[in-house]
């Protein structure tokens, strides 16, 4: 079953089986980033360790200040699937074409257990994102993550 998701002019088909993903759009600035110079985009599936989906799952992509671009929230669908569009913002020492990001979900809706510590059970990976310039449709880099959460 595919999903659709439009952010910033960018569709996304993600397919929580074998179907391939399909990014149909461009790289355009919004009201929230008019200054954007490129953007990349990120998707994904959040599961447990057995592979179910997990659902209202909150999270975020973190770069670097020297990237010079938006961390954008990450809200994860009834199926697990989410997707989302970091932009690019001007910066000094020009375009560059990729950047290292974590991508973090969270497993923090009331109906998760948490830590003993009271936090809330996660997982995050490292990716390389990569970034197209405006009026260009950007490569599509899909992070999966697993979330260990214990029984109750």
């Amino acid at each position: 079953m595919a999903y659709l998701l439009c952010l910033t002019g960018v569709v996304l088909a993600a397919c929580s089986g074998a179907e391939p993903t399909v990014v149909d759009g461009t790289c355009e600035p919004t009201p929230r980033y008019p200054t954007a110079i490129g953007c990349a985009y990120v998707f994904g599936r959040v599961t447990d360790v057995t592979g179910a989906a997990l659902d209202s799952i909150d999270g975020l992509v973190r770069l670097s200040d020297a990237c010079a671009c938006s961390s954008p929230r990450l809200e994860g669908d009834a199926n697990g699937v989410y997707a989302t569009v970091v932009h690019r913002l001007p910066r000094t020492s020009g375009f560059s074409d990729t950047a290292t990001a974590t991508i973090v979900a969270l497993a923090s809706a009331p109906k998760y257990p948490r830590h003993v510590t009271g936090a809330a059970y996660f997982d995050t990976a490292r990716v390389v994102l990569r970034f197209a310039r405006l009026g260009e449709t950007p490569p599509p880099t899909e992070v999966d993550l697993r979330i260990t959460i214990p029984p109750r």
